[in-house]
């Protein structure tokens, strides 16, 4: 579970086997003052350290989630320009880890990103490419990123 930095949103990060059944899930049940939660099924596609899957504790790191809206026909040259763009991103002092997700239905792409302050995210802000005045997603994409600390994991017993 993610707290964002502001105290406004929260998130989870959950990560299935491939052969799990989401379908089998029982339905959240939603209180009237909250909005519904918006659940997507997504798959990795690029991420630094090369890997697919996302360590996350609680402690001092801050958590990036970035959310791109765009149209289906768009995300296959997301997918391209985030993959050119990670490998210049994690090199960035501070940046632990940083991964890609797409959404199965081709309307979303998010980065999550571990960082080691809000100081070494906000560095990256200022580096051609990263800057919201010129980014690399510009005309494919709308971007809305939130900082979260971790305040709850939850691990299933091998």
């Amino acid at each position: 579970m993610h707290r964002s930095l502001d105290g406004v949103r929260v998130f989870t990060y959950s990560q299935w086997n491939p052969k799990f059944d989401h379908r089998s899930l029982s339905r959240p049940i939603v209180l009237s003052e909250f909005f519904p939660p918006d659940s997507l099924l997504l798959e990795v596609v690029v991420s630094r350290p090369f890997t697919t899957e996302v360590e996350i504790a609680v402690g001092d790191r801050i958590t990036h989630l970035a959310e791109f809206r765009m149209i289906p026909a768009n995300q296959p040259e997301m997918v391209k320009r985030a993959t050119a763009e990670i490998d210049r991103a994690i090199e960035s002092p501070g940046l632990i880890l940083a991964t890609f997700h797409r959404s199965l239905n081709g309307t979303r792409m998010f980065n999550y990103g571990q960082w080691e302050s809000k100081e070494a995210f906000e560095a990256i802000l200022k580096q051609p490419g990263f800057n919201p005045d010129k980014p690399y997603w510009e005309g494919l994409a709308r971007n809305e990123f939130h900082l979260y600390n971790v305040v709850h994991i939850e691990v299933k017993a091998a």
